[in-house]
């Protein structure tokens, strides 16, 4: 009888991943996904607000479409376009081109130094309450039907 001997892999914790070293975990996951779903939507989404005169992007918000549900990563605009209904108006262009992909469903992650209080305007409920002890922020899951 031979001894088989067992190779255990090697972890590793960084700060500094490799870019194809995360497409290996991204690109395993949605194969995986893809073989127990039966198919693969997923599509990246981006609103963005430009300068009128250079064009420039100024902020927006970008995610992705993915198996009935629009996901938005991140939103940010600056301090001088929050206001006139610039953010509701990304959220619902967002929101409205996920129900042209067959999203049933947005969400979305936020902070309380944030803006729980405008997605909540906009008719996102909360999911889930992350509360984090100090010195961490309090973090919400936030969702709305489409």
């Amino acid at each position: 009888m031979t001894d088989a001997k067992i190779v255990v892999p090697k972890i590793v914790v960084t700060d500094a991943p490799d870019a194809d070293d995360i497409a290996v975990i991204n690109d395993g996951l949605r194969a995986y996904n893809t073989e127990k779903a039966g198919f693969d939507d997923y599509r990246p989404v981006a609103v963005f607000v430009t300068d009128p005169k250079t064009g420039k992007v100024e902020g927006g918000l970008h995610g992705g479409s993915y198996m009935g549900q629009l996901r938005v990563d991140r939103f940010f605009l600056p301090a001088d376009h929050r206001r006139d209904r610039i953010g509701s108006r990304v959220l619902a262009l967002a929101e409205d081109e996920g129900r042209k992909r067959g999203c049933t469903r947005v969400t979305l992650n936020t902070m309380e130094i944030q803006a729980p209080g405008f997605y909540q305007k906009q008719g996102y409920e909360m999911a889930a309450k992350l509360d984090c002890d100090a010195p961490g922020i309090t973090r919400y899951l936030m969702t709305k039907k489409l």
